[in-house]
């Protein structure tokens, strides 16, 4: 009896170990993996080593996440989330760049940030800066939203603006006011180059640098400068009387002077010539007075010169033109920028600088009789 339960127990375990040894031979480790076939299991046990395909079966990755990179010399299993949100942000002709420019990155980040690598290239894939990243050693995180502000003014494949709003951002932080509020306000007033000249040219003593203007009111002298600054609403003055035929002026300002140079000849039978009108700050610079680049109201294109045809400058005082001008120019938005009883202020006793400043403005000073100055500081 006793030899027989001893080969019961011995025949039992030798079923068990037959058994079991025939379910691992015929076990596949990959069942849990998503997606698997007969052809993408070729594949995964072709390209992947031991260590990936452990890494795909702990982390239950779905094979269509990644199969598409597998016969890359480049693919990296752990990049795959990578991979995808690149593919997804922007259309690659190439596989093989899209892998490359990937690892870089990927490998940069954990440099950098360690554990926290992927929570950065999503700040990037969201902001769309991958490749501005990828170009520039200077990329700061803190700087991301200055960025999407500056990028707008520049080419998509020019990151020059990283390093520049770096530099512009050090430079506003001295200043006494929200810096990003600030930032705004300049990347909306200029051009790529009108603000790089803003930011970068040495000042005259005493001289500021003015992030926001308003075309309207802003005194504009020696002490503001306003770097290359430009309209963006720039049109060519028509069917008034000018020194050359192509003279701009602020949209505004040029169809507000198209009016009051009908209405003064409708009146007097008389016409005004526009001897200056808008001037660039490059043209400034060509000028016999280039210290005048940058701080010249004639920037903002909303300044004209006028005169009559034949007559000196300084004559043109005398004239019922001007006279017109000074009792109906505040009618169309133009003022006299510079009047005779306002020197201590202005600086200037010019009678053939007229300036637009908008129907509003021009009203009040005209009834108050006060200079853009006095205007300004009654804000």
């Amino acid at each position: 009896m006793k030899l027989r339960r001893w080969h019961l127990y011995a025949y039992a375990s030798l079923c068990f170990i037959l058994a079991f040894t025939t379910l691992n031979l015929k076990y596949d480790r990959f069942y849990r993996v998503n997606g698997i076939n007969n052809d993408n299991r070729a594949l995964i046990e072709q390209y992947l080593d031991d260590e990936e395909q452990d890494y795909l079966i702990d982390h239950g990755i779905a094979v269509d996440e990644f199969i598409d990179y597998i016969t890359y010399d480049q693919f990296h299993l752990q990049y795959f989330q990578y991979y995808n949100e690149l593919k997804e942000a922007k259309k690659y002709a190439s596989v093989t760049d899209l892998l490359n420019d990937v690892n870089s990155v990927v490998d940069r980040l954990t440099v950098e940030f360690g554990s926290q690598a992927g929570n950065y290239f999503r700040t990037l894939i969201k902001n769309d800066l991958f490749y501005a990243y990828q170009k520039s050693t200077y990329f700061d995180f803190d700087n991301v939203r200055y960025y999407q502000l500056l990028r707008t003014l520049y080419n998509d494949d020019d990151y020059s603006y990283i390093v520049l709003t770096n530099n512009y951002v050090t430079t506003l932080d001295t200043e006494k006011e929200d810096t990003y509020k600030l930032f705004k306000e300049m990347v909306s007033n200029y051009d790529s180059q009108g603000l790089y000249i803003l930011m970068n040219t040495e000042l005259k003593p005493n001289a500021s640098r003015l992030y926001k203007i308003d075309a309207l009111s802003q005194v504009i002298n020696d002490q503001t400068f306003i770097g290359g600054y430009e309209s963006k609403h720039m049109k060519m003055i028509e069917n008034v009387s000018r020194l050359s035929y192509s003279m701009y002026l602020n949209e505004d300002a040029c169809n507000a002077l198209k009016e009051m140079y009908d209405a003064l000849y409708k009146d007097l039978k008389k016409r005004f010539l526009v001897t200056k009108a808008y001037t660039s700050y490059d043209v400034l610079n060509l000028e016999e007075e280039a210290s005048k680049a940058g701080y010249s109201e004639y920037q903002l294109g909303t300044v004209v010169s006028l005169k009559v045809n034949g007559l000196k400058d300084e004559e043109f005082e005398t004239t019922d033109v001007y006279q017109w001008l000074l009792g109906h120019s505040y009618e169309y938005g133009y003022i006299l920028r510079y009047p005779h009883d306002k020197v201590a202020l202005t600086q200037n006793d010019s009678c053939n600088i007229f300036r637009y400043v908008g129907k509003e403005n021009a009203l009040k000073m005209h009834n108050q009789n006060i200079c853009l100055e006095e205007l300004t500081n009654s804000y």
